[in-house]
């Protein structure tokens, strides 16, 4: 497999001799300023529509 750390192959994240923690449980490497996005669809409720535009 592919080590998702550094980016060769040959071992995996686990496995990796750049870990520089002992935890292995992957909070270490989550990206503080990493972010998503979430989109709801609900019915009745758009502001940016009108009765024209529905199908």
């Amino acid at each position: 497999g592919t080590c998702f750390k550094c980016g060769q192959a040959g071992h995996l994240q686990k496995d990796c001799k750049k870990n520089t923690t002992a935890s292995t449980s992957g909070l270490a490497d989550k990206k503080p300023g990493a972010s998503g996005r979430v989109f709801a669809i609900t019915e009745g409720h758009d502001a940016n529509t009108s009765a024209s535009y529905l199908w």
